[in-house]
């Protein structure tokens, strides 16, 4: 008989553990939910007019690489773990595929975003250096368009499985 197991201390402990663990896990999804609509609305921003504002265009996007860097690294540490736990959970196959396919949205997006970084990067260590002009509008392309389709595919993704949405397939 494990004494451990059934004492009162213990219980209480372990329902404190779980409770702190659980307003982490609320804590990362708020600030990446947060920070992925800061990103889409300055990116829409920086696309459709900051051209009519070069002052604040420079502000937005200084903004934009700032969250995006701080997004990418609370999304390393929180994706690993929510893939493993929703994997045990999923029992709908369309629900998995929507989820690959928006983590490989959020992939593209990501990985356009670093690659558009590189020359400001490259400028902070005293170096000039661009994309070629094709280059540029095929990653702004990507990192737009994939972007918006990842934010449609987040809300589809939470009506699923937290708004509790169904599908006909079980």
């Amino acid at each position: 008989m494990d004494i451990t197991s059934t004492s009162p201390a213990t219980s209480a402990l372990s329902c404190h553990l779980a409770a702190a663990h659980k307003k982490t896990r609320t804590w990362r999804s708020s600030a990446l939910t947060f920070g992925f609509s800061a990103l889409l609305v300055s990116g829409l921003y920086l696309e459709f007019f900051a051209q009519d504002n070069w002052n604040a265009g420079a502000l937005v996007l200084i903004t934009h690489l700032l969250v995006g860097l701080a997004f990418v690294a609370l999304l390393l540490f929180w994706i690993i773990g929510h893939v493993r736990r929703g994997l045990v959970l999923s029992e709908r196959r369309s629900f998995t595929w929507l989820s690959w396919g928006l983590l490989t949205k959020y992939l593209l997006v990501i990985g356009t975003g670093l690659l558009m970084a590189v020359p400001p990067g490259l400028y902070l260590f005293g170096k000039i250096w661009f994309w070629s002009f094709e280059a540029t509008y095929v990653l702004t392309f990507i990192h737009l368009w994939v972007g918006i389709a990842a934010a449609l595919g987040m809300v589809v993704h939470l009506g699923m499985r937290h708004w509790r949405w169904t599908g006909r397939e079980r």
